[in-house]
């Protein structure tokens, strides 16, 4: 007659945690001080031990750090997974992430925009210098011309919304080819050309610098979309770019 017993619980000593989680010693600490790990276990001759659940909340925590979260978030998210429940920790961070992808979207068109001011700007010093002192129109104390600027009018969320618009209208091509300034997109059937339409006006009234040309011919119907120089790196931003 055989018998089975539990195996032992695994221990760890902080340089062990620290080879298996990628943190290091200095960072378990702080982590520790802050509130968000609760001091482990110690020794009779007082050496921190860790066990496999505290190695598995480090998962977490690493995973959380690499999306961008502050330590507040941090702590929230580890005090979810720590009630064994995944629902909540789902949820929460689903909520961080979604807050960090707008974010992030701002970001880019803030850099968009910054963009296009110093194509524009450069355009404008590329110009023969004037006699004497700066004066207007030489371009080193001008502003840009709002003709030359390609920037989008609309706000942060509604910029978001629209460009998940896009996207999900983006996953219905089926082919992608690039035009001398811009993009062919070739749509299957059903082919959702009222959704193309609405969101082609709708562009181009926030974003006038773009073209949209809707053709239907022997290759099938297709959306293409132009713009000038200093409106490529937006272009792409939205549309992604032809193989």
């Amino acid at each position: 007659m055989s018998t089975t017993t539990d195996a032992a619980p695994r221990r760890y000593r902080i340089a062990e945690v620290a080879r298996l989680t990628g943190f290091s010693p200095t960072t378990l600490r702080f982590y520790e001080q802050a509130g968000v790990l609760s001091p482990p276990g110690r020794t009779p001759a007082g050496y921190r031990v860790y066990g496999d659940r505290d190695v598995e909340r480090l998962g977490l925590i690493a995973r959380a750090k690499d999306l961008g979260c502050t330590l507040d978030e941090i702590a929230g998210l580890v005090a979810a997974w720590d009630a064994d429940e995944c629902a909540p920790v789902k949820h929460q961070l689903r909520s961080l992430v979604n807050a960090k992808v707008a974010d992030v979207q701002r970001h880019i068109e803030d850099q968009v925009a910054l963009a296009a001011q110093l194509r524009a700007t450069a355009a404008s010093l590329a110009t023969r210098p004037v006699d004497g002192p700066c004066a207007a129109g030489c371009g080193c104390t001008s502003p840009v011309p709002e003709a030359l600027t390609i920037a989008c009018s609309l706000g942060g969320g509604d910029t978001a919304t629209r460009a998940r618009e896009w996207r999900t209208l983006l996953d219905a091509a089926t082919e992608r080819h690039r035009l001398p300034h811009g993009l062919r997109l070739v749509f299957g059937a059903p082919t959702p050309l009222a959704e193309i339409t609405r969101l082609a006006a709708a562009e181009h009234d926030c974003c006038p610098f773009f073209a949209f040309a809707i053709t239907v011919d022997g290759r099938g119907i297709a959306l293409e979309v132009t713009a000038p120089a200093d409106g490529q790196v937006l272009l792409e931003s939205l549309f992604g770019t032809a193989p």
